[in-house]
């Protein structure tokens, strides 16, 4: 029972201690309140202002960074029709070594002249 009525006094010192406070520490919060709203409102201004000036700034990276990635894309497709062609172009080249190839043979059976000299020792022997 002492325990509890020593309890019950100890908290009616406090209860007391923190009335006598209250009104102190009440307007010691409300300054620091205050305080800390004025410097929300400076921050929120010079975030404004910040803003401001850099909206300029992004809308410039903005309108670059579109333009660069149209560059880019024109680039790339740039590369692929470059490729294709390169590929129609070895088909090409492979074409016309295989009809130089053919057009040398032809052309050394043609003045290849043996065949006819046979010949004309044949009827030189008849």
């Amino acid at each position: 029972m002492k325990e509890w009525r020593s309890h019950l006094d100890q908290t009616k010192k406090y209860a007391e201690t923190v009335k006598g406070n209250l009104p102190d520490v009440r307007m010691k919060l409300e300054k620091v309140s205050d305080e800390v709203s004025r410097a929300l409102e400076k921050i929120s201004k010079k975030e404004a202002m910040l803003n401001k000036g850099m909206a300029g700034m992004t809308g410039n990276y903005k309108s670059t960074s579109t333009t660069l990635k149209g560059i880019t894309d024109d680039n790339n497709k740039i590369k692929a029709h470059i490729e294709e062609m390169e590929a129609q172009y070895y088909e090409i080249e492979e074409e016309l070594t295989k009809i130089q190839s053919m057009m040398d043979d032809v052309g050394k059976n043609i003045s290849d002249q043996s065949p006819l000299l046979k010949i004309k020792k044949a009827i030189e022997k008849v």
